[in-house]
């Protein structure tokens, strides 16, 4: 029986690699920290940074698998490293090694923890509604064909047996009349689901966009973080969010590919970027930054990050955080298991 991958890394440390040192350590800023007595910036081990065990671990019958994480890896990761390393040295990518690239990038934007807090709330708005809308439809195909006892399977979204979902049926007064009750369980399940169908799909979109690659002016450098890719929403001189989209028309998309090599696009903008001001760049290290989670890298500590992004010291915070990443893989594979 092969070996259960357990340690699932959120940032690739094939991406971090290239912030680090000749001891793979990268120097590492901490927004939530437990103390005042906490260093600014330390370095860590890439090994044991941006991960966490059982992250993307699927529960099948009470069993453990790593399907997905072996998927990411052999299907991304695996396939985007000579396209990384030829943007890096500044040499002309094919079309294939574009999309191995940005699909890449996309990875990087959709399995970290900051997006799937960010997706849970949006699917505890939006999943009553995706419900009610498949039994309609699911209902009316029964009717129309009375004779099919079974629910048809959904032949469009093959990887739907990835969310964990339960559909009974309550008796009402008459022996022939009832209600048809679905529950969705709202973690892990949807989010392997989400991460499958987005980077099967979705992320093709992100081959139509005119990309630049940007040097970082002088001896400025790019830091980088445990949210890499930056979804930039621009409305005016100090009015920005970072929930755009991947093919929102103006949006910015943003992704440091290395320490001085940086990767942008703004959707429907068919001009490429050839250099950056100081001034921008700056500025575009301070979205970088600002869009962290828990931590920001850098080839060397940046005085400016702790203005940017002032940490958090809160010990029961920091604890409850630490627990809470402890127990995940227990806490879904117990719910999953009822589903």
């Amino acid at each position: 029986m092969k070996n259960l991958r357990k340690n699932h890394h959120y940032v690739s440390q094939s991406y971090l690699k290239t912030w680090a040192n000749n001891h793979n350590r990268v120097w590492t800023y901490r927004t939530l920290v437990s103390h005042s007595s906490v260093p600014e910036w330390f370095q860590s081990s890439i090994k044991i940074i941006a991960n966490h065990h059982h992250l993307f671990t699927r529960s099948i019958l009470g069993a453990d698998s790593d399907e997905i994480e072996v998927w990411m890896d052999q299907e991304i990761e695996t396939p985007a490293q000579i396209a990384l390393t030829k943007a890096r040295s500044d040499e002309p990518l094919s079309k294939q090694e574009w999309e191995h690239l940005l699909r890449f990038v996309a990875l990087q934007d959709i399995r970290n923890p900051e997006r799937y807090i960010q997706q849970l709330e949006r699917w505890k708005l939006e999943m009553p509604t995706i419900i009610e809308e498949a039994m309609q439809t699911t209902l009316s195909k029964m009717k129309a064909d009375p004779n099919e006892g079974l629910i048809p399977a959904n032949k469009e979204y093959i990887d739907s047996k990835l969310i964990p979902i339960r559909v009974t049926k309550e008796n009402g007064t008459a022996s022939e009349l009832g209600q048809l009750k679905t529950e969705v369980l709202l973690g892990r399940g949807v989010w392997l689901f989400s991460i499958r169908h987005l980077l099967t799909t979705t992320y093709k979109v992100l081959n139509e966009h005119t990309w630049s690659i940007l040097r970082s002016p002088g001896e400025l450098l790019w830091v980088t973080s445990d949210n890499p890719l930056v979804r930039l929403n621009y409305y005016e001189d100090g009015s920005y969010d970072f929930k755009g989209g991947w093919g929102n028309k103006g949006a910015e998309i943003i992704f440091p590919l290395s320490p001085r090599l940086l990767l942008y696009t703004q959707v429907g903008n068919k001009v490429r970027m050839n250099n950056v001001t100081r001034e921008l760049a700056e500025t575009l290290n301070r979205f970088i930054a600002e869009n962290a989670h828990r931590h920001i890298f850098g080839l060397n500590p940046v005085d400016e990050i702790s203005e940017i992004y002032p940490r958090i010291v809160n010990q029961v915070a920091y604890d409850h955080e630490k627990k809470e990443w402890e127990t995940w893989h227990v806490r879904q594979k117990k719910l999953e298991q009822e589903y």
